[in-house]
């Protein structure tokens, strides 16, 4: 686990201020409009039922139907009844806490071998599979002891930390935390405020984010949270959002179910909606490393790097491990013109992690912008080593030998990337210009042939193919490929002048003269406008 230190923040801070507010505003959003297709029975009888009404392995056997309709709930709620009855036989009256806990301990995890993993998988979420195969994630072994807890009258709740829940015995008096994770291992606070996934400071706490007793409407939340997560990486985005939906009417309180829902409006390509998202997570947890991250990475594909290397920046001061951030924060600071820092961050990277191969890469290309050649070829030659599959990286090298004049060796590199990645649209007209350096008019012809089959709006993938063809003699084809480029970007002033040139070649001297008054139009400043005019004037 990433070691977490628990920070206090000021009081008095604005965005805190908004932290305590934030939640009626949320659900009023919801209310309005962005839960969508979520009110089926079960969920509306769940948002309005009275708490004290609420039975946590009846309601989650209900939610497991919907994905497996044949199970009888019956007979799941019957097992779960003689659990506790097992269970009871065995406790007495005089029986302190410790041992009361450490009796269901010992029940399910010794005598019936019910296992922990940390997988999120359906069958380890859902109370019925859980019990079919006697393991769980934590989510579905705490719905499980939770339903043993509420027929046994004891007083145990659900807790949340950061990307996880346990379970909690608490009678007013004494508390004690039964972790899942180590078939009931009882961990204080202190373990998970220092060893949770993400930081999470004192004023989380305080509103009631993390380590606090959850309520049964809050407990199931977390089924909700944690299929929502599995349906996003099914590809399910619409289903994702309905669950997280569920998850956030349920508990408004949780920042990792704005977070995830940020998550899957960014695959949907809501970006504006997925950042609001993350700010609701990180009004809700100052610490949240992860949603600085998500949100900055947001901003850089806005083009806002400023924005985007304040949140990584952010996101490294809360977890200075974050490869990530340092990395992501390289590539905006490169954008940004600020190539040294962002040597400096990949040299973190590389730190870090010394098998980062697109780390070695993109330093790579920033020592070539700065000149440092010799960093640049072992950089790429180090990316290579660590990762042969790495098409980048083939890329990148070949770039930098067409750079420094060798043809022969940028137009191999280009082979192995294309070989990698078939449809790199410039892998192969950077070879077709590196064929045309060398006088090889056909194979430059048919990679850019390739490269419109792979981008057929390209307009000027069609304007180098058609000088060729003209080049070549092939001139109809070549005013073809004019028409299109043309008709793609129908201001281009090169495939005028040389559609102009295609139309003198074939006699077609009214058209080039057309085309040719069409390209002064356009740059009448070019360095061959006088060249062209007289071409006009020869041509008349």
């Amino acid at each position: 686990m990433k070691v977490l230190v628990c920070v206090l923040l000021v009081p008095g801070d604005p965005a805190i201020t908004f932290a305590e507010n934030n939640i009626t505003e949320n659900l009023q959003v919801i209310q309005h409009g962005q839960v969508q297709h979520s009110g089926n029975k079960l969920f509306q009888d769940l948002i309005h039922i009275d708490e004290q009404l609420i039975d946590i392995a009846e309601t989650s056997l209900l939610i497991a139907k919907e994905e497996y309709s044949e199970i009888k709930i019956s007979d799941y709620v019957e097992c779960i009844d003689w659990y506790a009855r097992m269970i009871k036989a065995r406790i007495m009256e005089s029986d302190k806490p410790e041992t009361i806990v450490n009796t269901i301990n010992e029940f399910l995890f010794d005598e019936l071998g019910f296992t922990y993993v940390p997988t999120g998988n359906l069958e380890d979420l859902y109370l019925n599979k859980v019990m079919d195969g006697r393991k769980g994630n934590c989510i579905g072994l705490s719905v499980l002891y939770l339903s043993i807890a509420e027929r046994l009258k004891l007083p145990l709740f659900g807790v949340n930390v950061p990307e996880h829940i346990f379970v909690r015995y608490d009678d007013g008096k004494q508390r004690i935390n039964i972790e899942m994770g180590h078939s009931g291992m009882s961990l204080s606070d202190t373990f998970y405020a220092t060893h949770s996934i993400e930081r999470f400071d004192k004023k989380s706490v305080d509103n009631g984010c993390f380590l606090m007793n959850l309520n049964k409407k809050e407990v199931i939340s977390n089924v909700f949270l944690n299929r929502s997560k599995i349906r996003k990486e099914g590809g399910n985005n619409r289903g994702a959002l309905n669950d997280c939906n569920k998850a956030i009417l349920l508990n408004p309180k949780n920042p990792g179910a704005y977070c995830n829902r940020g998550v899957v409006f960014e695959k949907m390509e809501m970006i504006s909606e997925a950042i609001k998202n993350y700010n609701l997570a990180i009004s809700l947890n100052y610490k949240y490393a992860s949603a600085y991250y998500n949100r900055g990475s947001l901003f850089g594909v806005k083009g806002d790097y400023g924005k985007a290397i304040e949140d990584f920046s952010e996101a490294i001061s809360i977890n200075p491990a974050f490869t990530l951030s340092y990395f992501n924060r390289a590539i905006a600071l490169k954008k940004a013109g600020e190539i040294d820092k962002a040597i400096q961050d990949y040299n973190k990277v590389i730190d870090i992690d010394p098998s980062h191969a697109q780390a070695y890469c993109n330093r790579g290309v920033a020592f070539t912008e700065t000149g440092r050649l010799d960093d640049a070829i072992n950089d790429f030659n180090k990316a290579i080593d660590l990762d042969p599959n790495l098409s980048d990286a083939y890329f990148s090298r070949a770039i930098f030998f067409a750079d420094i004049g060798k043809p022969e060796e940028a137009i191999e590199d280009f082979g192995k990337c294309i070989s990698l990645s078939p449809n790199k649209t410039f892998a192969y007209y950077l070879r077709a210009k590196m064929y045309r350096e060398m006088d090889e008019a056909e194979n430059a012809i048919q990679d850019y042939s390739k490269a419109i089959t792979i981008r057929p709006s390209y307009a000027g993938l069609y304007t180098e193919r058609g000088i060729l063809l003209l080049q070549t003699g092939r001139i109809d084809e070549a005013i073809t490929d004019f028409d299109k480029s043309l008709e793609l970007f129908p201001l281009n002033p090169v495939a005028f002048r040389y559609r102009g040139e295609s139309f003198k070649k074939n006699g077609q001297f009214k058209k080039a003269i057309e085309d040719f008054k069409m390209f002064l139009e356009i740059v009448p400043d070019s360095p061959v406008a006088d060249i062209i005019r007289n071409e006009i004037q020869e041509l008349k």
